[in-house]
């Protein structure tokens, strides 16, 4: 009698080891542990403004950013909130116009990336779209090139950055929408070069490679 009762406990028991989590149904769900983004270079555009130092002031030129790739990596947070554990983006070499320099002038190697993990408020329409309204700090690196020959720059440092994300999906697959508008000076080397007024549109998906 001890093993007949045996025999069923041990089969639910069995069972019990196969069970499958359930799939995430919306947004939320699939934002509940840390999710990656990326970013892709079709859905993506930017431009920045390159000033070069002359004889009679400062020259401007309008300057495409072309990306190669990045990642967003993003989580629900407690509360409501968002978890952005990172932001990064690899843009193709910035060709500096030859009207500004004078001379052959690259960025080559430019990488921006969100300086640290954060947690942010979010406004959650439902439970698949969620939008951020915030101001990032980032790090910039690249190598400045001139007539072929690599110049020191350090790290470039710039001020933190404003952004709007927009997050929409459900369980199976999640888009983002994340725009920088920045006016004004991002960065100078040796008062002769600066970089001024950034716009980027950068869209992301869980699907896209």
């Amino acid at each position: 009698m001890r093993a007949a009762l045996a025999l069923p406990v041990l089969l639910l028991a069995a069972c019990g080891d196969d069970v499958t989590p359930a799939a995430p149904v919306t947004m939320r769900e699939r934002l509940a542990t840390q999710t990656p983004l990326f970013i892709a270079a079709s859905a993506s555009a930017g431009a920045v403004t390159a000033q070069m130092r002359t004889s009679s002031g400062w020259g401007n030129g309008l300057v495409d950013l072309k990306l190669a790739g990045g990642e967003l990596v993003a989580r629900a947070g407690a509360g409501g909130g968002l978890s952005l554990g990172a932001v990064s983006l690899e843009l193709d070499t910035i060709t500096i116009p030859a009207s500004l320099t004078g001379h052959a002038a690259e960025l080559t190697r430019p990488r921006l990336e969100m300086a640290a993990p954060i947690e942010l408020p979010a406004v959650w329409t439902g439970d698949d779209s969620a939008a951020v309204d915030a101001t990032l700090a980032f790090d910039l690196s690249w190598e400045l090139t001139v007539d072929g020959v690599g110049l020191p720059l350090g790290a470039p440092s710039l001020p933190p950055l404003p952004v709007k994300l927009q997050l929409s999906g459900d369980g199976s697959r999640v888009t983002a929408e994340l725009r920088v508008h920045a006016p004004g000076e991002l960065w100078s080397w040796a008062d002769l070069i600066k970089l001024t007024d950034l716009e980027l549109v950068l869209g992301a998906d869980t699907s896209a490679r």
